[in-house]
C-alpha cells in the first residue's frame, strides 16, 4: 500500500522515524508511547509486552506495542542497557488545541554510550564511547622488528558520565585486548592512511 492510503496519524509517524532510523521510536499518544512495526516487535520480544495491531485506514494493520508514560523510564532503561538507542517523540501541542493531527517531535534519543542519568548507568563500571583510527601503512623493514606487521591506531575513550577521557595508540594486533578492557558502549572506526606516523613525525 502506498503512503497515501494511510492515516495521517501513521503517515506523521513515517515522517518522524525516517528521520531516527536506528533508534526504537517511542510516539507519544496520550498517556501511552506506542512503537510500530519493527520497533514493536523488537520491543515485545526484549521487553516482553504483548504485540498488537492497529488499523492503518486502507493500508494493512501494522504490529503495535505500547508502554505507559509513567513507566516508560525503566523500559527505556532496559533497553538502553541491551545496547539500543532509543527516540522520545512528544506531543508539542495541546491536543484539544490541535487542528488535525497532534504536532509531535522528537525531544531525545537516549543511547548506550551517552546515558547521564543514574539509572541507565552501571555504577560499577565505566561507560565509555570510542573512537579508533586505524592507520593502513605497513611498517617499513628499516623499523626493525615490527617490519611487515599491521599498522598503528589510535584510540580516544571518553566516559561522558564523568568526564574521564584517554587517549592511547597501540598496535593494531593489541586493539582486540584493549578493546575488551574498555567495554565501550559504542564506538566508531576511521582509516587513514599514515597519518599516526605523520603526527609522530611532527611531535
Amino acid at each position: 500500500m502506498s503512503a497515501a492510503s494511510e492515516t495521517p496519524l501513521m503517515q506523521q509517524y513515517r515522517e518522524i522515524k525516517n528521520r531516527h532510523r536506528n533508534a526504537i521510536l517511542f510516539f507519544r499518544m496520550g498517556e501511552f508511547y506506542e512503537m510500530f512495526y519493527d520497533d514493536a516487535e523488537t520491543a515485545s520480544r526484549v521487553l516482553g509486552l504483548t504485540l498488537t495491531s492497529r488499523n492503518n485506514g486502507g493500508a494493512a494493520d501494522v504490529p503495535l506495542a505500547g508502554v505507559p508514560v509513567k513507566a516508560a523510564g525503566d523500559y527505556v532503561r532496559r533497553l538502553v542497557q541491551q545496547g539500543f538507542r532509543v527516540a522520545i517523540c512528544e506531543q508539542t501541542e495541546d491536543p484539544r488545541l490541535a487542528k488535525g493531527v497532534v504536532r509531535r517531535e522528537v525531544i531525545e534519543t537516549v543511547t548506550p554510550g551517552v546515558a547521564l542519568a543514574d539509572d541507565l548507568l552501571d555504577g560499577t563500571r565505566n561507560n565509555f564511547i570510542c573512537a579508533v583510527l586505524v592507520d593502513d601503512e605497513r611498517e617499513t623493514p628499516s623499523a626493525g622488528a615490527a617490519a611487515g606487521g599491521a599498522g598503528r591506531v589510535g584510540v580516544a575513550a571518553a566516559d561522558v558520565s564523568t568526564g574521564e577521557v584517554r587517549f592511547i595508540e597501540t598496535n593494531v594486533a593489541d586493539l582486540d585486548p584493549l578493546m575488551a578492557r574498555l567495554a565501550p558502549r559504542s564506538f566508531r572506526q576511521l582509516r587513514v592512511h599514515g597519518f599516526l606516523r605523520r603526527e609522530a613525525t611532527r611531535s
